[in-house]
């Protein structure tokens, strides 16, 4: 029982830790241009007003951010998925020669950092003048990408029982039939969770896009927030809040609809592979 407890009061402290800071951008965005030079700050607005979530959208170029993040976001899902499927299906399926090696290969690749190769790929960029191209950028996220949605999706692919794949063939079905018609709808959880990891990571990218447009108009939310600081003739605090807060109701909005398909995922290679 006293295991149990120090358990849950470390889970606790953990919440507490990464949850306060949110909740606390949170309370700033609510809050009124005078209540924020109140000392002691109160955690809990005295007037919660939502005026600071319509000015930044109806006075800076928030939405144009938003949108830019989409379009990178879903550039980079289906770019993504569409090298990941075939390659996690080839190591679940199968048996070829230093397989073990090349996902270890693969797995090193993860473990590299944007900020490792944003100046290399910045003059990379600059001598293919692929620099303020959504094509660009695009490639350099999916590079990122493909080796952890490959491995989420290879446990996935190794939950399902080989005997569909017989079964599918007996019928004379083709690899691609039995891929697209047989084995992805059965890995709809390692898809939608892959989509989420895929979509959450693209979002947050701050550095190389930074590094790789120069044009405000381009600018993905997470860069965006940066730029409509300067925006602003007078204290911003609690506007930048309110920006930070509508960056983020996207990717909470995804997590919350799609957040049955996460565990099933991430357990789904548990028992094979």
């Amino acid at each position: 029982m006293v295991k149990k407890i120090s358990i849950y009061m470390l889970y606790g402290l953990v919440s507490i830790f990464f949850l306060l800071p949110i909740l606390w951008t949170i309370s700033l965005s609510l809050k009124t241009t005078s209540e924020i030079f109140i000392f002691p700050p109160t955690f809990i607005p005295k007037d919660i007003t939502f005026d600071n979530f319509l000015y930044v959208l109806n006075n800076t170029t928030m939405t144009t951010y938003l949108w830019n993040s989409f379009k990178l976001v879903i550039y980079t899902v289906l770019g993504t998925l569409l090298v990941a499927i075939p390659a996690a299906y080839s190591f679940s399926r199968f048996d070829f020669k230093n397989k073990a090696k090349l996902l270890f290969v693969i797995l090193i690749f993860q473990m590299i950092s944007p900020i490792v190769i944003g100046i290399p790929i910045y003059r990379y960029y600059s001598n293919l003048g692929l620099l303020n191209n959504y094509f660009g950028l695009s490639m350099v996220y999916i590079a990122i990408q493909i080796p952890f949605a490959t491995f989420l999706l290879k446990g996935g692919f190794d939950a399902i029982p080989k005997e569909l794949d017989e079964a599918a063939k007996i019928d004379g079905a083709s690899r691609f039939q039995l891929l697209h018609k047989v084995i992805l709808p059965v890995a709809l959880p390692a898809l939608a969770s892959a989509t989420i990891f895929i979509s959450i990571n693209a979002w947050s990218q701050f550095l190389l896009p930074y590094l790789l447009l120069d044009r405000t108009s381009q600018y993905p939310v997470s860069v965006g927030i940066l730029m409509t600081q300067g925006n602003f003739q007078q204290i911003s605090t609690h506007y930048l809040a309110a920006a930070s807060i509508i960056s983020l109701l996207p990717a909470i909005i995804m997590v919350f609809l799609l957040q049955k398909f996460i565990l099933k995922a991430l357990t789904a290679g548990a028992v094979k592979g």
